[in-house]
């Protein structure tokens, strides 16, 4: 194994705990797929990403596709964004989810408010968290959003 996965390996399990040498194998599987880099940064945002949203119906494969579509939206901003352009974005999304459903996603951020400003960075969980929720909630999921 060569030194640069044995330390991804190691920032990996920093932050999950042990992981088998089976779980590995599908971490890097799944990283290779999405065209990422099996290096220390990218897999603790893997490890991140899973530990936000430990248990969804559509898999952490599912979360990367949805982490990319964030990546789309708020990658390359320098904005601040309000809470209310959030919404306003999210419902051009089609998703839009119930006051204390956004109440929650904005919890981490500390709580959720038209008028106040949000980095893009902060901004990424709860975008993960509302294109989860449409995967969830949507009828019929897109085949590639459907397993994990």
């Amino acid at each position: 194994m060569s030194n640069q996965i044995s330390e991804a390996r190691l920032a990996y399990e920093i932050i999950m705990g042990r992981v088998s040498d089976s779980h590995w194998y599908r971490v890097k599987k799944l990283l290779k797929k999405h065209r990422l880099d099996i290096s220390v940064k990218n897999v603790q945002f893997f490890a991140n990403i899973r530990q936000l949203i430990p248990r969804s119906a559509i898999g952490v494969d599912g979360i990367l596709d949805c982490y990319q579509k964030v990546e789309d939206i708020l990658g390359k901003s320098n904005r601040v964004f309000r809470g209310s352009d959030v919404v306003e974005l999210l419902r051009s999304y089609g998703i839009k989810p119930h006051q204390t459903t956004i109440s929650r996603w904005f919890k981490p951020l500390g709580g959720y408010r038209k008028n106040k400003q949000y980095s893009p960075e902060k901004l990424k969980s709860v975008f993960v968290s509302a294109f989860l929720y449409k995967a969830h909630t949507s009828v019929g999921l897109p085949e590639d959003m459907n397993h994990g």
